[in-house]
């Protein structure tokens, strides 16, 4: 059982992260890990916050 707390995006991450989605629904890892930089995000995470939001479209 993991003991990390989920983390919540502040509005101007998820913001930003919507406007690159309408863009494109899979960057690569080079765009993963700029967003990463640019949001205080690690790449991973926000791979899976892409892959979330693709399968939240898919419903």
């Amino acid at each position: 059982m993991s003991n990390k707390k989920r983390h919540r995006l502040r509005p101007e991450q998820t913001r930003y992260l919507m406007e690159v989605f309408e863009k494109t629904t899979k960057p690569d890892a080079d765009m993963r890990k700029a967003l990463g930089k640019r949001l205080s995000m690690t790449p991973r995470t926000v791979q899976i916050w892409f892959q979330n939001r693709r399968a939240k479209i898919k419903r």
